[in-house]
């Protein structure tokens, strides 16, 4: 498994589908700022940290509208808006079942964080500054807070990696995919969590960075389904 071959994949097939692409990861682009934004305007800038973080936990479940846009591209086709609508509309019951797993383990990390960021930091300021590890207090909480988001990250990268492209396939159940799944991370370990962490450290730094992010997620994402169909290849007719 090649993570600078699967890279170069996920660049190719962003280029084939550049506007569909942008335009479905540019949603999430703005509710990202307006998050952040709201964070800011509340007093709890230090926040927004563990939310960039936490995207992490349930940004696995975006690949369904991204594997639509391949899968529609791979079959000759022009995909749109409403193929990503019908790669959802299409998903599994077990994928929703998963990623509401997912989505709980976020509001863990967030209620830890909040708790942390009560502890450590307390008072509220409205200063986008903050959001930045740039005072003692901060970095003590932003080191806290990532000692225990890295432990949440891992285990939902250990349980979706592969889980989530198999479900969305319909190739597994959920309990037989989040099995594959863990299995073939420990397969590959130090290569699946070098692309964890080259994943994690290239949207953690689109979000506080925005406009990078409806380029850098539709490429991590297509990357993401390159490693997955070298490691799982599609099953040969017979």
């Amino acid at each position: 498994m090649q993570i600078a071959t699967a890279v170069g994949e996920g660049v190719r097939v962003f280029l084939s589908a550049p506007l569909v692409s942008i335009m479905y990861a540019g949603t999430f682009m703005l509710a990202g700022v307006g998050l952040l934004g709201a964070l800011v305007s509340l007093g709890f800038s230090p926040m927004g940290l563990p939310l960039i973080g936490g995207f992490m936990l349930i940004a696995p479940g975006l690949l369904a509208g991204f594997f639509a846009i391949s899968r529609v591209r791979r079959r000759g086709g022009k995909p749109g808006i409403r193929d990503v609508a019908a790669g959802f509309v299409n998903t599994p019951r077990d994928l929703w079942g998963l990623m509401l797993v997912c989505g709980f383990v976020f509001v863990i990390w967030m209620t830890d964080a909040g708790i942390l960021f009560s502890f450590m930091v307390g008072d509220s300021s409205s200063d986008w500054s903050l959001l930045l590890p740039l005072s003692g207090t901060v970095l003590r909480f932003h080191v806290g807070v990532s000692i225990a988001g890295g432990f949440f990250a891992l285990i939902v990268f250990f349980v979706t990696a592969y889980a989530v492209p198999l479900l969305i396939e319909r190739r597994a159940g959920l309990v037989v995919a989040v099995n594959a799944s863990v299995r073939a991370v420990f397969h590959s370990f130090f290569t699946n969590m070098l692309w964890a962490l080259v994943l994690a450290a290239t949207i953690m730094l689109s979000i506080a960075i925005p406009l990078l992010l409806p380029v850098t997620l539709p490429v991590m994402a297509y990357a993401s389904e390159s490693i997955y169909r070298k490691v799982f290849p599609a099953p040969t007719p017979s």
